[in-house]
């Protein structure tokens, strides 16, 4: 029951373009996340790296969009409603892409060949801040991959 629920959840995520209907999705995921307690303040911790880059690749959209009717204008850019809709959107898909993440790893809903790399994929979310000071470093890309896969090696 949990699994088909959340796969229409998801099918409403990714094919809906309602903004009120994805904020309900929205809201029911922040509930079940709830429910299965969750830690959601922890889980944002681990990557609010991230999710700031998420966040900033959304509100790209606002500056992006520069058709449609003009809410106001900040220097060059206009920031329309069609802009600000699209960052809503998008916003709101990304974090409950996230939100069902959490669900499907606590209640450990994937077997099989996914299961498998569900460890690694954490891992590798919990060194996208080390690997972005890597890069600052200007670390050479074989050490760089030799030193997350090392990494990774160590968790598990």
């Amino acid at each position: 029951m949990l699994k088909s629920s959340l796969f229409i959840l998801l099918g409403i995520n990714i094919f809906s373009d309602n903004i009120l209907l994805v904020f309900i999705t929205t809201l029911i995921l922040i509930f079940l996340n709830l429910k299965y307690k969750i830690d959601i303040k922890k889980n944002m911790a681990k990557i609010k790296f991230l999710f700031f880059l998420y966040f900033m690749t959304c509100l790209l959209q606002i500056f992006y969009t520069q058709e449609g009717r003009v809410i106001f204008k900040i220097y060059k850019f206009y920031i329309t409603r069609e802009g600000l809709g699209n960052f809503i959107l998008n916003f709101l898909r990304i974090y409950n892409l996230m939100l069902l993440s959490w669900i499907v790893t606590t209640k450990k809903l994937l077997n099989g060949k996914f299961n498998k790399y569900q460890n690694v994929i954490e891992n590798v979310i919990d060194l996208v801040p080390q690997a972005l000071v890597m890069i600052k470093k200007r670390m050479k890309i074989k050490w760089f991959f030799r030193y997350i896969l090392k990494q990774i090696r160590v968790k598990n």
